[in-house]
């Protein structure tokens, strides 16, 4: 079941990604390898922006200050249990 509903995920991803609605002028010009390569390339571009969208929220200040406040955080548990030994 779960493979079925993944395939099916991935279907639509596809279908949604590749306009798979071609207009009456498309649909004689286009054919399903037409719509199989463009399906590659915008997989491909879509995986770029989502890499950089990533990249960037990693590198954002919140997500710094964040990262900082768990490491002090961290830092001060292990001075305290450390230190009461």
């Amino acid at each position: 079941m779960k493979l079925l509903l993944a395939i099916s995920v991935i279907l639509v991803t596809i279908c949604v990604l590749t306009e798979c609605k071609p207009s009456e002028a498309d649909s004689e010009s286009k054919s399903f390898r037409d719509h199989f390569d463009s399906a590659g390339t915008a997989i491909k571009d879509f995986g770029a922006k989502t890499k950089d969208f990533f990249k960037d929220l990693h590198n954002s200040e919140a997500m710094t200050k964040t990262r900082n406040w768990f490491t002090d955080l961290y830092k001060k548990i292990k001075e305290k249990t450390t230190g009461s030994d």
